[in-house]
C-alpha cells in the first residue's frame, strides 16, 4: 500500500491510499504528524520521532529528536534529518530504521 494523502479531521489523521481511499485513522494521542513515507507516518511526540507503518498500526522504531536532530523530510523509505550542519539520512525498514550516510549541509 502506497499513502497518497493524509488528513486531519475531528482530532483523527485520516490516511488515504494511492486510489484515493481511506484505509486507517490515528488519534491526534500518537502525536503531531511530522510527514508521511510510502508506507508509514513520523510522528513527534515527548522529544521521540515515532515511525508507525500505516497497514498494521504498529510502530517500527522511535528516535529521540536531540539524537537525530531537526526532522527535514520523508520520501518513499527514506528519512532525512539536520543536526549540526550535517544531513543524516536514514531507511526505514519493517521493524527498524537506519542510518544509511551523512554528509555536511
Amino acid at each position: 500500500m502506497t499513502i497518497s494523502d493524509v488528513q486531519f479531521k475531528n482530532s483523527q489523521y485520516i490516511v488515504y491510499n494511492e486510489d484515493g481511499k481511506e484505509v486507517k485513522t490515528f488519534w491526534d494521542s500518537e502525536g503531531e504528524l511530522v510527514d508521511f513515507g510510502q508506507d508509514f507516518l513520523v510522528f513527534e511526540r515527548n522529544e521521540q520521532y515515532r515511525f508507525i507503518r500505516v497497514e498494521s498500526g504498529d510502530e517500527i522504531a522511535n528516535v529521540w529528536c536531540d539524537r537525530v536532530g531537526k526532522f527535514k523530510h520523508a520520501k518513499g523509505d527514506l528519512v532525512v534529518f539536520q543536526k549540526n550542519d550535517q544531513i543524516f539520512t536514514h531507511r526505514v525498514g519493517c521493524s527498524a530504521i537506519t542510518e544509511l550516510n551523512s554528509r555536511w549541509a
